[in-house]
């Protein structure tokens, strides 16, 4: 009876042993599935490097994804993702502003002028953004893949901006003795800087 009794209760320590090594194991694959190491720190899913526009400055987030052994190309691509979204970010408010701008003064909508000067700024917006570098560079963790993920945050000075396109686009219009703007000019570079302060294209 005795005997029983010791065999009845290996029996079920062993059945005990059993499902709690299976639960432990299937813990432990649920968990490698992804082997990924959360550059988040869990809870939230918001990049690194976040850069937004703000008062001063326009602002962009590039992001690649690759291998870690090729770290450098990364940058290089994340640096190209995030320039082009804030190139597209600024053009928008560029466009915005000449049309504001042409109002403002009473230029007529869609003119030979306005076209000109929202092609002409359009240029300098594109080689400020071609020099532009970044203030912000992280890595993720290395997955199980041999992959990370760079984040690059990148800010454009708005009031360099608006100096630039000024300078340049009533210089170009004036060659071409287009008034409408040049004869503005001073007002316009004080204007692209008020406007621009007020963008926000997150």
């Amino acid at each position: 009876m005795i005997m029983k009794k010791i065999l009845l209760k290996i029996a079920v320590l062993t059945a005990f042993a059993v499902v709690a090594g299976v639960m432990a194991t299937g813990c432990k694959s649920s968990k490698q599935v992804s082997g990924i190491t959360d550059p988040f720190k869990g809870g939230g899913h918001v990049s690194p490097c976040n850069t937004f526009d703000d008062e001063t400055y326009f602002g962009a987030t590039g992001i690649a994804s690759g291998p870690a052994t090729q770290k450098g190309a990364l940058q290089l691509t994340a640096l190209s993702n995030g320039q082009n979204m804030i190139r597209r970010k600024m053009e928008h408010a560029y466009e915005g502003l000449v049309k504001d701008f042409m109002e403002h003064i009473g230029g007529n909508a869609g003119s030979d002028v306005e076209t000109q000067t929202i092609g002409g700024g359009k240029q300098v917006i594109m080689r400020i953004v071609n020099d532009a570098s970044h203030h912000c560079l992280l890595y993720s963790g290395v997955d199980d893949k041999g992959n990370v993920e760079c984040y690059i945050g990148i800010r454009i000075s708005k009031r360099k901006v608006a100096d630039a396109v000024a300078n340049a686009v009533t210089g170009n219009l004036s060659k071409n003795e287009k008034e409408a703007i040049r004869q503005h000019a001073e007002e316009f570079g004080k204007y692209a800087d008020e406007y621009l302060k007020k963008y926000r294209g997150e």
